[in-house]
């Protein structure tokens, strides 16, 4: 699956991959690590999504396609950040044997707060999404994963929620394939606390200069769509509209400026917090075991 032609042998693949959790501050790190003169990130061309060959969908008929997009790159560590690859049952496989001594990074969050970020995120910006009620969405995932197995990816596997955030099987993939001292878990709340510890570490693990001074980054807001009709045509290419927009070169930034909005949703409601926390223990003392790490405020705040 991951033979190449000699024209492409000479491209330098990528080696570092910043695998999720989506909503978890990754689109941040990667922008901050793209700052690094050691570090080069793939950026998709305009509506070009998602990132790469190895989760549920891709852009790229194959790994040849995929890999002349790094031609000419020259930096030691040429990274790419796909938010469905933890997620993603075989992504971790298909790195695997696109990329054999590649460096792993993944940024976990509390899953509760992941899984309503990501309820408002599939509404508002995504439109795959049309239960507003966050408590009914999450109701309808049994449904849902029931229909996809019959007709893959009738649903975007972001609408089942839970099964986004199921850490330790997720991490065991990632740990059995590359080996822990290849994966480095990053905790949402340490990396939100002090950005630069955890800048520096990352450059060390990253075996680049961690005396290089990063600039921190705040991206990705809530947005909002201020038409759900125009935006739900043009994320689900109806009338090839997503096709069109491809073609012009900076039409997604012209059309989030003209079609969203920063949008913050109000707090989760406590009775339901509660419930999703007591249902989410055991995986997240699980998740402690295996990273060696205390992780029960997770479902005791």
């Amino acid at each position: 699956m991951c033979s190449l032609s000699n024209n492409l042998e000479s491209i330098k693949r990528p080696n570092l991959f910043v695998v999720g959790q989506t909503r978890s501050g990754t689109t941040s790190f990667k922008e901050e690590l793209n700052q690094h003169p050691e570090i080069f990130f793939y950026y998709p061309k305009s509506w070009q999504t998602p990132n790469g060959p190895f989760g549920f969908e891709s852009s790229f008929k194959n790994y040849e396609e995929f890999l002349e997009e790094f031609r000419g790159v020259k930096e030691k560590r040429v990274g790419i950040k796909g938010g469905d690859y933890l997620s993603c049952p075989w992504s971790a496989e298909r790195i695997k044997k696109f990329s054999p001594n590649a460096k792993i990074i993944m940024i976990l969050r509390n899953p509760v707060d992941v899984m309503y970020s990501l309820h408002a995120s599939m509404l508002y910006r995504e439109a795959f999404e049309d239960i507003e009620d966050f408590e009914e969405a999450l109701k309808m995932e049994k449904v849902r994963k029931k229909e996809n197995s019959v007709t893959p990816m009738k649903y975007h596997p972001w609408l089942l929620y839970r099964e986004t955030v199921r850490y330790p099987q997720q991490v065991k993939r990632y740990f059995e394939h590359f080996g822990e001292k290849n994966v480095k878990a990053i905790i949402f709340d340490e990396y939100i606390k002090d950005k630069s510890a955890i800048l520096r570490d990352t450059l060390n693990f990253l075996d680049v200069d961690e005396d290089f001074e990063i600039k921190h980054v705040n991206t990705n807001a809530g947005r909002k769509y201020r038409s759900r009709t125009i935006h739900s045509a043009v994320m689900t290419n109806k009338f090839g509209v997503r096709g069109i927009l491809r073609n012009i070169p900076g039409s997604a930034k012209i059309y989030r400026k003209i079609n969203n909005s920063e949008f913050k949703r109000k707090p989760l409601e406590p009775s339901l917090r509660k419930s999703l926390q007591d249902d989410l223990k055991k995986e997240i003392d699980e998740l402690s075991l295996m990273l060696k790490k205390d992780l029960s405020y997770w479902y005791k705040n």
